[in-house]
């Protein structure tokens, strides 16, 4: 049965960010309203950064340490009414810890290297089940951040690209999103470095606005950008 668009289906917004490690990725929690509850899944080595909002009660979530983890969290989030009721804000940190726990997986499933074809596209399969599986989530908003890696393309030119394994999965996964930000520092009038995000591509780093509502540059405020991308 055909499932008709409405306007509640459209009222969120699901990206990408990609960074250098310490650029402020998790730290973009804190630009979400105190009222709208994060569930952070992390993947990562802790919410250091946030750990006055983890104490305080702002933030909850998840400590994902296996692609089972991953799995059985999609499951409760998108299957679990008291879950959909409680959270307004997915946070997925990261999207390349998440990718390193599947290839761990699929080099156990399969350790004879001949099948290595066999398991990269089992590989590469289930991580585009899971990443679309919670970007269709519509009852939330969904921040994936993801760390950057550089390689570079046929005619041997250098880009920024996400860091996970598996040459498909690493091209396909910015079109997986409407938004793909690329966090970076740029100095201000004063000379100080600011960090930012860029919506739009520059020089080699990745990044695209569906919407049309952004500047080329805006301000690391997750807020913020979503207002600007669903105001009428």
């Amino acid at each position: 049965m055909l499932k008709p668009i409405t306007p509640e289906s459209a009222d969120r917004i699901c990206c990408l960010v990609i960074g250098k490690p310490g650029i402020g990725k998790t730290s973009l929690i804190r630009t979400i309203p105190p009222e709208e509850k994060v569930c952070v899944l992390s993947a990562e080595a802790g919410l250091l950064c946030v750990r006055d909002l983890v104490k305080a009660g702002k933030v909850e979530g998840y400590e994902i340490g296996s692609l089972e983890d991953f799995k059985e969290a999609f499951q409760m989030l998108s299957t679990n009414q008291e879950m959909i009721d409680r959270y307004k804000w997915i946070f997925i940190d990261s999207l390349t810890e998440i990718a390193a726990r599947c290839e761990e997986v699929m080099q156990e499933k399969y350790p004879d290297s001949s099948k290595a074809f066999r398991m990269w596209g089992d590989y590469t399969n289930t991580m585009i089940m899971l990443i679309k599986g919670f970007r269709d989530l519509q009852q939330y908003n969904v921040v994936f951040t993801c760390l950057e890696t550089i390689d570079k393309d046929e005619n041997n030119r250098r880009y920024t690209a996400p860091a996970v394994a598996g040459k498909g999965l690493k091209e396909k996964t910015p079109s997986f999103f409407d938004e793909v930000f690329y966090m970076q520092t740029l100095p201000d009038e004063q000379g100080e470095q600011r960090r930012v995000m860029f919506s739009q591509p520059y020089n080699e780093y990745p990044a695209k606005d569906r919407s049309g509502k952004l500047e080329p540059v805006e301000a690391p405020d997750l807020t913020k950008i979503k207002n600007k991308i669903l105001e009428d």
